[in-house]
């Protein structure tokens, strides 16, 4: 503190550190507000999504003579061929990642539904040839797929992957998106999209610019009138043009000539992900229980020397005085001793009026009770 910079001359560093420590913390609060807005908001980046397809075929029927294959016709233990289709998918490193992320977003993570079509004749295969997978809520991720049917020949399927956006992504009708230039994007920035187009068309009323003069192409787009619409009211006429984004189609050719097959090719789709700048802001926003620990002792421990040295303050005044002038000192002292003990022994002497009085109290000999009494208790 200020008061004790004349007999403690140091003491200006920490004063100097003390208003640091004001504006650090005044900069970190307002970091930390920052912080907050930003995780308010999406913050994501873009990561590529590879999908792989193979396929297994069982108990399929070879080429043989009965002489290698006496149980060729043994049809109680013969058991029907079969395969089973494999959708996988990995999320790759960023390109350029030093290091590999210790536990990657599983495939289903970046899926909604995941559809499988069969090409094949139904009079012979009733099990189905459409297979449906829809997420559920609470159900444990995954990193695969698989298709298990009965059969002994190849057989083409078609893989329908639905992405599962974050916040939610729709897919424009084809007037609209020609309008806008937006295929498929977040309902936030197609409004956003919406906006600018009025403002670069200079469709806003000049009187009220809450309101909208819709061109020729924006009535047509949006079924409206020609009269003056509020901006606000837009969105909902655009609800009916919005659609579920297309989903990422895949097809392959179940092969059973071999027990393991994979296809050709691995398919690499864009996805998009949390930003792992994101999980530091979110750290950072969040105090540490034993760092704010460590600072409360730091700060106890500050106020307990600052008040030792008011302690060793009042001490050396006293010895000061006593050193200046030893006989008025001990005449004074021994006054003020026994006005202490007019008031401990309630001494009618003592004037009641005077005591009610605040110059009671601001003279000498009342410091000096207050100094042993700070000493007995500093012992």
């Amino acid at each position: 503190p200020a008061q004790i910079e004349t007999y403690v001359p140091e003491s200006k560093l920490y004063n100097d550190l003390h208003e640091f420590e004001k504006k650090l913390d005044a900069t970190i609060s307002r970091k930390k507000l920052d912080f907050m807005d930003a995780l308010s908001k999406p913050l994501k980046t873009k990561r590529t999504l590879r999908v792989f397809l193979s396929n297994l075929a069982s108990d399929q029927f070879a080429e043989t003579s009965v002489a290698d294959n006496e149980d060729l016709f043994d049809l109680e233990n013969a058991r029907a061929p079969s395969w089973t289709l494999k959708i996988e998918g990995r999320l790759l490193d960023p390109a350029n990642s030093r290091k590999t992320q210790p536990n990657p977003p599983k495939f289903s993570t970046f899926l909604k539904s995941v559809i499988v079509e069969l090409v094949r004749d139904t009079s012979l295969y009733p099990e189905g040839n459409l297979v449906e997978w829809h997420k559920q809520s609470g159900a444990p991720e995954c990193d695969g797929f698989e298709v298990k049917r009965r059969g002994d020949a190849d057989v083409n399927v078609k893989v329908l992957l639905y992405l599962d956006h974050t916040p939610e992504k729709f897919k424009l009708a084809p007037e609209l998106a020609k309008l806008l230039d937006v295929h498929t994007d977040t309902l936030a920035n197609i409004v956003m999209a919406l906006w600018q187009y009025v403002k670069i068309h200079k469709l806003q009323d000049v009187e009220d610019k809450r309101k909208v003069n819709p061109d020729e192409q924006l009535r047509k787009v949006c079924s409206l009138s020609y009269s003056k619409i509020p901006f606000s009211d837009l969105p909902d006429r655009l609800s009916r043009f919005l659609l579920p984004p297309d989903p990422v189609v895949i097809e392959h050719v179940v092969t059973v000539d071999k027990e393991f097959s994979m296809s050709r090719f691995a398919y690499d789709i864009e996805v998009e992900v949390d930003d792992p700048l994101k999980e530091r802001m979110r750290g950072a926003t969040q105090p540490s229980a034993a760092m704010q620990k460590e600072i409360a002792a730091t700060d106890d421990k500050i106020a307990a020397l600052v008040q030792a040295i008011h302690l060793c303050k009042l001490k050396r005044d006293f010895m000061m005085s006593f050193a200046n002038d030893p006989v008025g000192f001990i005449n004074a002292w021994i006054a003020s001793q026994s006005r202490d003990l007019e008031v401990a022994l309630g001494d009618t002497r003592l004037n009641v009026e005077e005591i009610r009085r605040s110059e009671f109290y601001a003279q000498g000999n009342i410091q000096e009770a207050v100094f042993h009494h700070l000493r007995r208790k500093d012992v």
